[in-house]
């Protein structure tokens, strides 16, 4: 069984299980960040589109009401009547006084730029002003109405009157230069004058009304920029079309880009994308009751936590959990696998060594894994591995879609609060523009001098003044702070009394100053929010103006319209933290603003996170500057936690689905790993009862299956240890008893033969056959007496090769001198193995064999070659001969001698030399015979040969240099 195969393939699979657990959380923390993202997006543009259509409508109304206000006789008489035709200083007065009323207006330089009011004829006075100089505009450069009619350009002017026209360049100046020549020069250039102070402007006029006077009220450019959203939240830009497609006002910075959208929304388009300095999503949004369009340009922000954040950060800690995974799984699958490792190693090492003592069940209860089962080892192994990273990853994720979907909702609640608080700035601001205008009406203040004219109050208007259906009610006073006019209870003027509110506060005002009371009650008996103007009019006596107060009480719901986000609710608070206003509000939420109000530093914690009423708040703080107040907006965010619960709930269900899916991989690994050892275990097990007695105690045996197959081998192995005792002692009583015989037949032998004497009587001979001149006799009785001694020579069966190649040596000369030069011998030694260990007698008998059965009968020369090589671990031993070799058969008849047991190889030499007196292979056979007994297994011997071309024997023994 490979171990480490299976080791690698546990931690494969936790690795692939944690790689598609992390790709899933990624998949779903990505879904999770797209869906919020989008739904933010919505949710502000929505913001956006709303504000700006709030805001739009706002200064539309403001723009009308103006002009409407414009049409009264208080700031048309001056046109109308013939003040050229008057003493001057009767004009002068009347231009003085309608100076003074346009400025009691306090219209802001950003709104309008200029304001004309064009008499009929030559007899009458035009009046022009710069709201931004202040000053007054030269009547040379105003034409009159019969001039504009005369060149053609009062219709086109009035086309669209009542409601705010773009002028573009060239509108009239272009039809104004055809009439050069055809009207007079100095007319011409007043035209010119007043042409070119219109063009490319928005303007708006009501006409040439029935006291012919033309009213005409230049805006300034910036007039609808401030509407939009501040840079600071908001990247864009916005365009305006009136009913006839065509472009009142943009702040678009390429015409190009502006015309295209024209077109598109002209063909129905309502979104789509378009490129200007970056690419932008436009929209059109329709603006009631007014027949106008908004295009609105918004630049494309792409989330950087919802797209390369978010992969940067996965990519990251994927990296982080693959390794985490890695160590885990190494450190378990290891632990896991140590029984099949460890018992591999043992049983290897006892089938080497034939080593039969008992594998110590010790190393197989090491460790708190020991006490498991193989499948209950990998399931933690895989649950481990792969849960923890996964549950840290789930963490991580946790964390990173709690921050962004908070940040996300905080960024959203600012921006909404921010357009709130500039609705409520716009508001308060608008409420302020309608005290001034109500203060400019004549019809207010003759009431406060017995010596003014004093018109019927039945004749008030209240379409000039829009913002009249916001407030509760107003009331005018004179300086003793009576009632002269209320809108409300004007029969019972004695309900009001101005000194009741903030006598001091009043006092200290200058004219023409406005404040705002808090916490007072109106008539009513109801809390309210009111403005006080400090006016100073005519007294009807000359330089001698009075002073007077306008009064001026809001509705309870002035401010409720700011928002309509039913998430969204606000509380205003004056600089002394009390209650201004509550926006449909519980008393917790009103408590909840004055306590953040009364925090030391509280513009530090402008954005809070509380719960009010059960419900999760973001409480952002604003301040209104004019007033001096600070809003508290709260925005519930409840759905965000609803989402957060969503996204646990998924992340829950994958790791319910991780479970099961680690559970049936486990069960298929456990399947392919653990079913083999159970087989053998169980097999094992049923034998057991047919071996001697079990040892070991049921409490002291390991539970899983490796452990059991340990005990199951080592009573296995008592077994077959006593089994091989019981045969080992009977080979060696056989043995003793061959010892015995082999000692009596060597002691015989010795006793017939006495070696020395043997030894020193061929010295003798060589030394007589030396002095006698007997070379020939020498040298074979000097070879023959070294093969004497190699041979009884009984210190041990192992010799150097080089001994051995010695004693072959000596056997060669002897034969070379019988045989007469027949044959020559080549030697191929490699001097590296002459010192390594082999058994004594084994290339003699081989050579023997070469001289006898192949060179012997040989007609010719015949050569030998004895090589010895030592290649690795190996030496090899050649002998070479080129003989009559053997025949096919008789080549098969020696190999398969080789093969035979040691008694039946010694039956076939004894019938061999019976038959043929010679020992025809014989010594090969006994060579080969001890080698086998000595070297065991390692040993090789093979035989080549072809008949009439020699014959090759090699031997391939192992080096055992360490082996006696």
């Amino acid at each position: 069984m490979r171990f480490r195969y299976h080791r690698n393939m546990l931690i494969s699979v936790a690795l692939l299980l944690t790689l598609l657990s992390e790709i899933t959380i990624f998949g779903i923390g990505y879904w999770n960040i797209n869906d919020t993202g989008s739904e933010i997006r919505r949710a502000s543009e929505q913001n956006i589109a709303r504000h700006i259509e709030s805001q739009m409508i706002s200064k539309l109304n403001e723009m009308n009401s103006l002009a409407l206000q414009l049409e009264q006789n208080d700031f048309i008489l001056y046109a109308r009547s013939f003040y050229s035709l008057r003493p001057p200083e009767e004009e002068l007065i009347a231009r003085q006084e309608l100076s003074s009323r346009l400025e009691q207006l306090h219209l802001p330089p950003e709104m309008v730029e200029r304001i004309y009011f064009i008499g009929d004829n030559i007899n009458q006075k035009n009046f022009g002003k710069s709201m931004k100089s202040g000053e007054s505009i030269d009547d040379s450069q105003i034409p009159w109405i019969e001039d504009l009619q005369d060149a053609g350009l009062l219709d086109l002017l009035t086309r669209y009157y009542g409601m705010p026209a773009y002028i573009p360049e060239g509108m009239l100046s272009s039809v104004l230069e055809e009439k050069r020549g055809l009207l007079p020069p100095e007319t011409w250039e007043r035209l010119n004058q007043f042409t070119s102070s219109i063009e490319g402007h928005l303007i708006i006029n009501n006409g040439v009304n029935a006291l012919n006077v033309l009213s005409v009220i230049v805006f300034d450019e910036r007039i609808l920029t401030a509407e939009l959203p501040s840079s600071r939240i908001w990247s864009g830009y916005a365009g305006i079309l009136d009913e006839n497609q065509q472009i009142l006002w943009t702040n678009v910075p390429e015409r190009e880009a502006m015309e295209k959208a024209v077109k598109l929304a002209a063909s129905g388009e309502t979104e789509w994308e378009q490129s200007l300095d970056g690419r932008y999503y436009v929209r059109t949004v329709p603006v009631p009751p007014y027949s106008i369009r908004v295009i609105i340009f918004e630049q494309m922000q792409y989330d950087s936590i919802g797209k390369w954040g978010t992969t940067y950060t996965f990519i990251i800690f994927l990296a982080c959990s693959m390794l985490l995974s890695l160590v885990i799984a190494y450190r378990l699958a290891n632990a896991v696998m140590y029984p099949y490792q460890a018992l591999a190693r043992a049983v290897w090492k006892k089938e080497n060594d034939l080593d039969f003592r008992s594998i110590p069940e010790q190393r197989f209860s090491r460790g708190w894994l020991s006490r498991f089962t193989i499948r209950k080892k990998m399931l933690i192994m895989l649950l481990s591995s792969v849960l923890i990273p996964v549950l840290l990853a789930i963490v991580m994720y946790a964390f990173l879609m709690y921050r962004y979907v908070f940040d996300k909702a905080v960024d959203l609640s600012v921006e909404s609060s921010d357009h709130l608080v500039t609705e409520l700035q716009s508001r308060v601001e608008r409420y302020e523009n309608l005290t001034n205008r109500l203060s400019t009406d004549s019809r207010l203040t003759n009431l406060t001098s017995p010596y003014l004219y004093r018109g019927n109050m039945d004749d008030f208007t209240v379409s000039s003044y829009p913002g009249l259906n916001d407030i509760s009610y107003f009331v005018i006073y004179d300086v003793s702070g009576v009632a002269k006019y209320s809108s409300v209870f004007n029969n019972n003027r004695t309900l009001f009394k101005l000194h009741s509110y903030e006598k001091n506060v009043l006092e200290q005002l200058e004219a023409e100053e406005m404040v705002w009371l808090t916490g007072l009650k109106d008539v009513y008996g109801h809390p309210a929010l009111m403005l006080v103007k400090k006016l100073e009019v005519s007294s009807g006596v000359a330089d001698r103006p009075t002073t007077a107060f306008l009064q001026v009480v809001l509705k309870e719901d002035a401010f409720s319209y700011a928002t309509t986000d039913r998430k969204q609710s606000f509380v205003i608070l004056d600089h002394e933290g009390k209650l201004i206003y509550s926006h449909l509000t519980p008393k917790s939420f009103q408590e909840a603003a004055v306590s953040q109000w009364s925090v030391p530093n509280k513009e530090e914690l402008d954005v809070q996170i509380q719960q009010v009423e059960g419900s999760n708040q973001v409480v952002i703080q604003r301040g209104l500057e004019k007033p001096g107040w600070y809003s508290y907006i709260f925005m519930t965010i409840d759905d965000v936690y609803l989402k957060i619960h969503s996204m646990f709930y998924r992340f829950g269900l994958l790791l319910v689905l991780i479970i099961m899916i680690i559970l049936l991989v486990m069960r298929q690994i456990a399947y392919l790993l653990v079913r083999p050892i159970e087989r053998l275990k169980q097999a094992i097990e049923n034998e057991e009862p047919l071996l001697v007695g079990r040892t070991d105690t049921d409490e002291a045996q390991p539970r899983d299956e490796i452990g059991r197959l340990v005990a199951s081998f080592n009573q296995m192995l008592r077994q077959i240890h006593e089994l091989m005792q019981e045969n080992v002692d009977k080979e060696i009583r056989e043995k003793k008893l061959v010892t015995s015989r082999m000692k009596a037949e060597l002691g015989m032998l010795q006793q017939q033969i006495n070696p020395h004497f043997l030894y020193n009587t061929l010295e003798a001979i060589n030394m007589r056959a030396r002095q006698y001149g007997a070379t020939e006799v020498s040298t074979m009785v000097k070879s023959l007496a070294k093969i004497f001694r190699f041979t009884i020579n009984t210190g041990s069966e192992v010799v150097a090769l080089s001994d051995e190649l010695e004693h072959a040596r000596n056997y060669l000369t002897i034969q070379e001198l019988r045989f007469q030069n027949k044959f020559i011998v080549r030697w191929e030694l490699d001097d590296q193995a002459m010192k390594l260990p082999v058994l004594k007698f084994i290339l003699q008998p081989i050579i023997e064999n070469a001289l006898q059965h192949g060179i012997e009968d040989l007609y010719g020369k015949g050569e030998l070659l004895i090589r010895t090589k030592l290649s690795g671990l190996v030496l090899m031993l050649t002998v070479q001969d080129n003989g009559i070799g053997m025949s096919e058969e008789e080549l098969e008849r020696v190999r398969q001698s080789l093969m035979l047991e040691p008694e039946a190889a010694a039956e076939q030499r004894s019938r061999v030399r019976n038959s043929t007196g010679r020992s025809s292979g014989v010594g090969l056979i006994n060579v080969y015979q001890r080698l086998r007994l000595y070297y065991g297994e390692p040993l090789k011997l093979s035989i080549e040969s072809e008949e009439f071309q020699g014959t090759t024997v090699t031997i391939i023994l192992p080096i055992q240099e360490d082996k006696p």
